[in-house]
């Protein structure tokens, strides 16, 4: 469960040297609220724990794609993410709370495969109601390697999720796949790593 002092979170800043640290951390890297509440910090998905939840505020792949997208330095970068966490903050710990565990679950068994977190999650809601959460991760053994993980909530039991592969921000492949209470770990957690490595044998 989420324990967060959202008022003191709410008071504090991402300073230029969190992004920084951030960078200089690289791929999977993510800002996240420290352990009581009264900052942030940085923190490494690998080492992340996915069966719990957790508000995740800023990634490495956000911090380039505002750099290299948006034409800032690191101190206008901060001085940005300082406002979006202080007018965002609230309902991404409120979706984050309500999100399936079955999400948690999936997340976790994708990182044990070698497949990390690299940007802060973005909620939605489908046009049938359902609760989207869109993830972009990257892969451990090559960072040519990028997944985005798409999971669907309509029903209280279960889950679609669909992770798919790409390289060099050109898409390869992608699975689909139904995750219920009793499903076991997704196939794709362990076809992902393979069919990344074949796909870059074939490459290089």
């Amino acid at each position: 469960m989420i324990d967060l002092n959202l008022d003191r979170l709410l008071a504090a800043e991402v300073t230029p040297e969190d992004l920084l640290a951030l960078a200089g951390t690289g791929p999977g890297a993510l800002i996240i609220p420290d352990t009581d509440s009264s900052g942030y910090t940085l923190a490494r998905a690998e080492h992340l724990d996915w069966n719990r939840r957790r508000v995740v505020v800023y990634g490495y792949r956000d911090l380039a794609l505002d750099l290299a997208l948006r034409h800032r330095d690191h101190a206008e970068a901060a001085a940005d993410l300082t406002r979006t966490v202080r007018a965002g903050l609230r309902g991404w710990a409120a979706r984050t709370r309500k999100a399936s565990p079955l999400v948690w679950r999936v997340r976790e068994d994708l990182r044990l495969n070698g497949l990390y977190l690299n940007a802060r999650p973005q909620f939605s809601t489908t046009e049938d109601g359902g609760a989207r959460i869109d993830d972009t991760l990257t892969w451990r053994e090559d960072r040519r390697i990028g997944f985005t993980l798409c999971t669907v909530q309509r029903q209280p039991h279960s889950l679609m999720a669909a992770l798919d592969l790409y390289c060099g921000g050109h898409y390869v492949t992608g699975w689909c796949e139904r995750i219920t209470r009793t499903s076991g770990a997704p196939r794709f957690a362990g076809l992902a790593g393979e069919r990344a490595r074949l796909h870059l044998d074939l490459r290089d």
